[in-house]
């Protein structure tokens, strides 16, 4: 199989409460994208030749890359429903080989099918019948192009599996800046008591050189006063030309300040390190181009504290989303120093790779503890597993969220959009799928409830025994809904990332005591129906 470790790096773009906004063509990301939608200022009016375009790019995308294969047709007829759910007096229906478009009920246009299952033919008529109720609906016509769009493609995803998406004109800007960096001033913005608040101050930003502080409250930017304005608005002020110098004013209790910020590119960060008794622990909440580069930095920051030969590392992926494919592999190789990392496999050729360690120097040899939860998705479960399976790590924590596909973004320029489709299905080095069941923990902390050392008696005991249900992802295909329900049922928690909780105490007692943390780790390989190794 091809080996292509390097492709342009995309991630997905998480909104979480309170509401945070990033300020500030067909390409491989992972991540679940989740939160509300942001207001779009996308295209206001439609036109007929645009909309052909729009939609024929989207069929086309969904025709060639797309996991399975589906009728365009069935496509083309979600999106004519989904704008219709906008005016219920309005309907499109296929009565042999032709569409009607009623109103209450009464024909007014109609359309000949296509006689084959055609892209470009379907987005014609897609684009066609829906100018035509346009014409005739008052509720169509006042509404935008952009919101058409939105409710069409939707309605397309709806006919796809449920990571499969379309973002909007502003969420396609938020997406690509998450993932790729912005210009800007490095932070992130929320609201709080009716203010727009600097949320988080990026490290080693511009904002953060600069002396801005989360809590900060904007009061005006660029010289335009942001009292009444939104965080979008907001937004628009603080990004601009690289190399430029934006004047920002905010409130500090009851002082003001002005600051005066030079806007440069700025990558979210995604990497934090603290020293936990005595451990190295690293927490990644997502993954983006620079994730690799700022753990592989963050591991060098360890060193210089903690000595060349850490004592144990842990690595927190609980509640992280996931992010791009790269990097998901590119952490995973600063650990592992051969082997298989991940396989893919899907409908399109392109899409069936397997991706290899490099057979380079690792970046420490240190024992590790990956912590996942309910919430590790995607990325997170790439290199959980990766880990996992070529005996690097012991997984603690809670069954992982099971996304385990890989999506794909086509650009639709005439829109300003993207859909973002699933083209393959993620497997772990043992050969196991990641989806719906996800990454197995060799030590499942629900069970032993919030007291670490219960695990660890329960460890030593022989009471806790790690083979039984690991075992059980390898055959899990063969297994009837019953047994498949009861395990999807089994070990299932979030514990948001903390270096005081239970989970991380855990982590910290296993790789301080070597040899209980060999006796989970080798439980662990023997589970994955391998002959044990020294984990150090």
């Amino acid at each position: 199989m091809l080996n292509p470790r390097r492709f342009s790096p995309l991630t997905a773009f998480v909104s979480a409460a309170p509401r945070i906004a990033v300020a500030g063509v067909a390409l491989l990301l992972l991540g679940s994208c989740t939160g509300s939608r942001p207001e779009s200022p996308g295209p206001t009016s439609f036109a007929m030749d645009t909309g052909a375009e729009a939609f024929s790019i989207g069929y086309e995308g969904i025709a060639d890359l797309y996991v399975e294969p589906v009728p365009t047709q069935s496509l083309a007829l979600a999106a004519l429903d989904g704008v219709a759910a906008l005016d219920p007096a309005i309907d499109f229906v296929r009565r042999g080989d032709s569409l009607i478009v009623t109103e209450t009920g009464t024909p007014f246009a109609k359309f000949t099918v296509p006689g084959d299952d055609n892209p470009t033919k379907w987005a014609r008529l897609t684009a066609a019948a829906l100018e035509a109720a346009r014409q005739r609906s008052l509720v169509l016509s006042e509404t935008t192009a952009d919101r058409l769009y939105e409710v069409a493609f939707d309605a397309i995803a709806g006919k796809l599996d449920r990571f499969s998406r379309y973002h909007n004109a502003a969420e396609t800007r938020a997406g690509r800046a998450a993932r790729k960096g912005y210009t800007g001033i490095g932070v992130t913005i929320g609201e709080a008591n009716g203010s727009v608040i600097v949320a988080s101050v990026f490290h080693g930003s511009p904002a953060s050189t600069a002396g801005l502080l989360p809590g900060d409250r904007f009061v005006s930017v660029a010289g335009h006063s942001v009292t009444d304005k939104d965080m979008e608005a907001t937004a628009n002020l603080l990004r601009g030309t690289i190399g430029t110098t934006v004047a920002i004013r905010i409130a500090r209790g009851t002082e003001e300040r002005t600051f005066e910020i030079l806007r440069q590119r700025v990558i979210e960060d995604t990497v934090s390190y603290a020293a936990v008794g005595g451990m190295a622990y690293f927490k990644v909440s997502g993954f983006n181009s620079d994730t690799a580069h700022a753990l592989s930095q963050a591991l060098l920051e360890a060193k210089a504290a903690l000595g060349d030969d850490l004592p144990g590392i842990i690595l927190d992926l609980r509640q992280n989303r996931g992010g791009t494919l790269d990097e998901a592999v590119e952490v995973a190789d600063l650990f592992v120093d051969h082997g298989i990392i991940l396989e893919t496999q899907g409908r399109h050729s392109m899409s069936r790779h397997r991706y290899d360690a490099e057979y380079r120097t690792t970046a420490t040899l240190a024992p590790i503890a990956v912590l996942i939860d309910s919430g590790s998705a995607s990325a997170a479960e790439v290199v959980a597993a990766a880990l996992q399976d070529s005996g690097r790590a012991l997984v603690i924590g809670a069954r992982s969220y099971g996304k385990g596909t890989v999506q794909r973004v086509i650009d639709i320029p005439p829109i300003s959009s993207e859909l973002i489709l699933t083209w393959a299905r993620m497997h772990a080095p043992s050969g196991y799928a990641l989806s719906d069941f996800g990454v197995f923990p060799s030590i499942c902390t629900p069970d032993y409830g919030d007291d670490p050392e219960v695990s660890a008696a329960a460890l030593e005991s022989g009471e806790l025994r790690l083979s039984e249900t690991m075992q059980k992802r390898l055959y899990v295909t063969r297994m009837d809904e019953t047994e498949r329900q009861k395990l999807l049922g089994w070990c299932h928690a979030d514990h948001p990332p903390s270096t005081t909780d239970s989970d991380t105490r855990l982590a910290v007692r296993l790789l301080s005591d070597r040899k209980l943390f060999q006796l989970a780790f080798h439980a662990s390989r023997v589970a994955l129906g391998e002959r044990p190794k020294d984990p150090n």
